[in-house]
């Protein structure tokens, strides 16, 4: 009776778990393909992604046009949409998610195959609060089925092999999605047809020759040319290794989700292993290489989105071993008992979900891409009327949307030019400035501005994780700087134009090498002019082991200024090994141009490094060697008239106050940090920074095309001195007008120019005319009597 009755409980699970698989499998299908696919977005995330949908559908060269972390099918991770690449996003997502309800249904074990209802769940619970970190642990986990599927095959003594040769396709494309993909994808696949050779060589052949061949005519289909396939292979290979050092955040995330992921992947991984290890050698070999990647991608930042991936890794790992074979029942009963607790440990290290939005997030998760899949058949035509509205809504924003040419944009907001109608993007292969964070990378975007450079350029110092502004794409300021004119400085932008000739770039000074000891100051030589400065410091076998298992040791780079103020900064090691900018110190487009001016010391005067030194963090003394190379060498940047228009502009002269039509909203609020007042302000002669916003009517969120400050001096004569328009979201967030993202104005006076009292007032084009905005007015009282500087 016990046997019957535990066969019957059996079939009755067998029964119930076909429906499940079926359940599981259109679930997973409506989670991971993105029918109701985001539009385009503008910042650093949303630029990358963006650019990526751009590049392949411009049938830009992957390994040589672009070299980034993602590949010519991005938007299968990003979902992000655009008419060029929404068949290779559906197509390839559909793939996947169908390859993967085909390995759940091929791996589980038929008792256990109603657990595969679990798989959507928890990827519908991560699918809306994470981004999309989701999609690394997710998709990660495809690999795995293919040698647990042969695995499979080979107990039960049938091998399935159309899902065997899906789950090969779907492999094949995830390199091309991503490229840090390719670990796994390589070393399951390897594992596969090792498995398969014992029992089935044919077998063994078809599913490597299925990859090969996938792979190939998914890149031909993406617009690439094959010749070029192995180059972009090779081309991953800094970017992947680079990252650790690169993009580690500064300081460590919660200890305890770190050391809850640890001890976690350790039970999971001996769980893995219990057993006839002989039988089973593949299982900790893959389990491991999964969790440690997930490791890698969640804890190297060290922020709670990125931490979900880890937590996610566990989660979907546990569940894969509770259903795989080779796992008995209490096993697998417990590896998905340990999954779950050690991945809801490190959610609730961070924070406590609410319940009720969890389950709003499940019903969201699985009625958004159902509502997108009823459009897209209902109405074929509506994302593409959705995508050119996003478009004209981000160009309307974009302050470049009436420019011509072609052009790139430095550091990372790219959505800025690709939205604009006239211009052709032309980008650096390593095309977001952040992620050139190796030597080699920075020296491909530094070749590329020598020998293949835009017309033009649009420049400013951003950056991330507060580093050192000038190490970004640190290089390729001695062309920039050289080869480059600027014409002026718009929205927070220096515009830069190719120069006509044989343009040539800057070069250091020679200058002797010296042995520094980290953490010792030193005295920056010629500090009155700019310095370049070249920094070679290595970790030593024991930072490079903690590199490769975790993350790279943080530096600070602390400088001290002229005014006995010091300031510290994020040091990349690869980043200063090329060259860099060491004094001034540039933060933005305007000191930038600076350099090249009569006006560097007025802008840049506060800003020359007088001495640096570079430390390890707090607990890196053992990871860094005790000492580094450093060269620091003067650089001659000429000054020119082209950098001074670029920052005062061309003043021209203007009629009288009574002669414009009164009209828009303004205000006039700094001078140079001073807060404007009634009273005239008192000020020495030198170059000013008035900053303020206006509208040609703010309430109804009509910007401006063009401000420029009225100077009104006691004979009665005018002068126009031009202002450009920078990013005000303040001004556009209490308007509630999004058109007023660039409400901002900044124009740059030098009063040893004007006599010694003079009044402004802001003058603004509503395209037809010039208004005169009513009062406030700013009255400046030079106090004393310096000459200007020489222009050219």
């Amino acid at each position: 009776m016990d046997n019957k009755g535990t066969s019957a409980r059996t079939s009755t699970l067998t029964k119930w778990g076909w429906g499940a698989s079926i359940i599981a499998g259109v679930l997973l299908v409506l989670l991971l393909t993105p029918f109701a696919s985001p539009m385009p977005s503008a910042g650093l995330d949303g630029s990358w992604s963006f650019a990526m949908n751009v590049a392949t559908a411009e049938h830009l060269r992957f390994g040589k046009d672009i070299i980034f972390t993602f590949g010519p099918w991005a938007s299968v991770y990003t979902n992000v949409y655009h008419p060029g690449t929404d068949g290779l996003m559906i197509g390839g997502s559909l793939l996947i998610a169908v390859a993967m309800s085909a390995g759940l249904f091929a791996v589980a074990l038929p008792q256990r195959r109603i657990l595969l209802l679990l798989f959507p769940f928890v990827v519908a619970l991560i699918w809306l609060p994470y981004g999309s970190g989701w999609r690394d642990a997710t998709l990660m986990l495809l690999p795995l089925l293919l040698p647990l599927a042969v695995k499979r095959g080979v107990e039960t003594g049938r091998q399935h092999i159309g899902i065997l040769c899906l789950l090969a396709a779907a492999i094949a494309i995830l390199p091309l999605v991503k490229g840090s993909f390719s670990l796994l994808a390589a070393g399951s696949s390897l594992v596969a047809v090792l498995m398969c050779w014992r029992t089935s060589p044919r077998l063994a052949i078809v599913i490597a020759m299925t990859e090969i061949l996938v792979m190939v005519v998914a890149w031909l289909v993406a617009g690439q040319a094959l010749w070029d396939l192995p180059g972009y292979f090779i081309a991953q290979a800094p970017i992947v290794s680079g990252y650790t050092n690169g993009m580690s955040a500064s300081g460590d995330p919660k200890l305890t989700s770190l050391f809850l992921f640890l001890a976690t992947a350790v039970v999971l991984v001996g769980i893995s292993a219990f057993g006839n290890l002989r039988r089973r050698w593949y299982a900790p070999i893959l389990f491991g290489l999964y969790l440690f990647v997930t490791f890698k991608a969640g804890f190297v930042r060290g922020d709670q989105a990125h931490a979900m991936i880890a937590s996610t890794g566990l989660l979907l790992l546990g569940l894969l071993l509770c259903i795989a074979p080779g796992s008995e029942q209490g096993r697998g009963v417990a590896a998905l008992a340990v999954g779950v607790l050690g991945s809801a440990l490190i959610v609730f290290s961070y924070n406590v979900p609410s319940p009720a939005a969890a389950v709003a997030n499940l019903g969201e998760a699985v009625n958004s891409p159902a509502r997108g899949l009823w459009q897209r058949l209902s109405d074929p035509h509506a994302m593409d009327r959705n995508f050119q509205k996003r478009i004209a809504e981000l160009r309307a924003e974009s302050p470049f949307s009436s420019e011509r040419g072609e052009v790139d944009l430095y550091s990372y907001d790219l959505t800025l030019v690709l939205v604009a109608e006239g211009l052709k993007w032309k980008p650096r292969p390593i095309l977001q400035s952040y992620t050139a964070y190796v030597p080699s990378l920075i020296r491909t975007n530094a070749d590329h501005l020598r020998n293949n450079p835009p017309a033009q350029i649009y420049f400013n110092a951003d950056t991330i994780d507060h580093r050192y502004p000038a190490l970004e794409d640190g290089a390729s300021w001695l062309e920039l700087l050289g080869s480059f004119r600027p014409q002026r400085v718009d929205s927070g932008y220096a515009v830069l134009e190719r120069r006509a000739g044989s343009a040539t770039p800057l070069q250091p000074q020679p200058a002797k090498e010296i042995e520094v000891r980290l953490g010792q100051e030193i005295a920056v030589p010629g500090s009155q002019g700019p310095v370049w400065a070249t920094l070679d410091i290595q970790p030593t076998l024991l930072g490079k082991l903690h590199g490769a298992l975790y993350k790279s040791p943080q530096l600070v780079l602390s400088v001290r200024y002229d005014t006995g103020e010091v300031a510290t900064f994020r040091m990349i090691a690869g980043m200063a090994s090329t060259g860099f900018m060491l004094s001034p110190t540039v933060t933005d487009a305007t000191g930038f141009v600076a350099l090249g001016s009569h006006y560097r010391d007025d802008l840049l005067g506060e800003r020359k490094v007088v001495a640096m030194s570079v430390r390890g963090e707090s607990g890196t003394r053992f990871l860094w060697k005790g000492s580094y190379r450093a060269t620091l060498a003067p650089l001659e940047i000429p000054m020119t008239a082209d950098a001074d228009r670029a920052l005062t502009g061309t003043w021209k002269e203007g009629l009288s106050s009574d002669a414009y039509t009164m009209g828009g909203n303004c205000n006039i609020e700094e001078v140079s940090g001073q807060s404007v007042t009634v009273e005239p302000m008192a000020l020495p002669g030198r170059l000013f920074k008035v900053r303020g916003w206006a509208a040609v009517n703010a309430e109804k969120g009509v910007a401006n095309q063009g401000v420029s400050l009225l100077a009104a001096m006691p004979d009665g004569r005018t002068l126009i001195l031009p202002a450009r328009n920078v990013p005000r979201l303040d001004v556009s967030d209490h308007f509630k007008k999004p058109a007023l993202a660039y409400a901002g104005y900044e124009a740059y006076v030098d009063v040893r120019k004007l006599p010694s009292d003079v009044h402004f007032r802001v003058l603004q084009s509503d395209g037809d005319q010039w208004l005169i905005c009513h009062p406030p007015l700013l009255t400046i009282h030079r106090t004393d009597t310096l000459a200007a500087p020489p222009s050219n």
